[in-house]
């Protein structure tokens, strides 16, 4: 009788976990429905709310600087902090995290929320509906996909991990190139666009460097000095005059070397022919920006 007996409890615990899984899957189902519906809503209604406009003034670095205060500027700000916020409430449904195996969860916001910033800045320049619902659904499809990819690579140990941390690291790599050409398209003083550029270098390169398996310390080094880098050639580009693409190609680029070179030197792959693969990158990717910088 004892081999029956461990038979039926083996059976109730196959069922006790097929249940759990059934259930953790409705759950996350349930709040990416929740997060994308957030995403949708919020910028269909902001398109009916008329702010009042205000203009504040203030001094940076010893540099008088104004920002205006608008329905757009509500929009740029709102919609990634939501995405953060659902993305961190997803992953918190996790079952690594809800064991207590996942240290901190901030690194895994940020793509998903630079790609909502993306998407909304690019939504309040476009000034017609067909464009701007392709722009939205696009970005709402793009996101999804996103925080699909950071619930996975929450484990490393997942059989989709490698596949996730690579779409991640293109991704982030297309984010930064939207993010560098959009803030130098605006062509304002260095105080704000190369301060904007180093958040966005440092917070991407961050996650890049997966400081879930490298320490959040170590990683958060590397970040910062990729982020410098990044906002003193973007400080030295606004005395260069060359187009939005060429500007964004070549900041993009150096963002590309420094956290490549950081990625293989944490992986104990950094080599000659690694080196050289970063060099021909580096130098196609330069007569790219030479050939753009007189397409306006």
């Amino acid at each position: 009788m004892e081999p029956v007996e461990l038979d039926e409890l083996s059976d109730t615990q196959a069922i006790q976990v097929g249940t759990q899984a059934r259930e953790a899957a409705s759950e996350l189902r349930h709040r990416g429905a929740v997060l994308v519906a957030l995403m949708a809503l919020t910028p269909v209604a902001l398109l009916v709310v008329e702010l009042p406009t205000r203009t504040l003034l203030f001094n940076f670095l010893g540099s008088a600087l104004s920002i205006r205060l608008s329905t757009d500027s509500l929009l740029v700000v709102l919609l990634p902090v939501l995405v953060c916020a659902g993305v961190d409430w997803v992953l918190r449904d996790h079952p690594d995290v809800r064991e207590g195996e996942v240290l901190f969860l901030f690194p895994y916001w940020i793509v998903p929320g630079l790609a909502a910033l993306a998407m909304a800045d690019l939504l309040t320049r476009i000034n017609t509906w067909g464009p701007w619902i392709g722009v939205l659904a696009i970005g709402i499809v793009l996101i999804t996909v996103l925080v699909g990819a950071e619930y996975v690579s929450l484990s490393p140990n997942a059989s989709g991990y490698g596949v996730a941390r690579l779409v991640l690291t293109g991704v982030s790599y297309v984010i930064a190139f939207t993010l560098f050409t959009l803030i130098y398209s605006t062509r304002e003083r260095s105080a704000i666009s190369a301060t904007l550029n180093f958040f966005v270098a440092t917070f991407l390169a961050l996650d890049l460097l997966a400081p879930h398996i490298i320490g959040l310390g170590r990683a958060s080094i590397f970040a910062v000095i990729t982020g410098l880098i990044v906002a003193q050639i973007t400080w030295a580009l606004n005395y260069w005059n060359i187009s939005n693409w060429s500007g964004g190609m070549l900041l993009v680029t150096v963002f590309y070397v420094i956290s490549g070179l950081a990625q293989q030197y944490f992986q104990e792959k950094l080599n000659r022919f690694v080196l050289i693969e970063f060099a021909v990158t580096a130098t196609v990717a330069l007569v790219v920006v030479w050939q753009l910088a007189e397409i306006r």
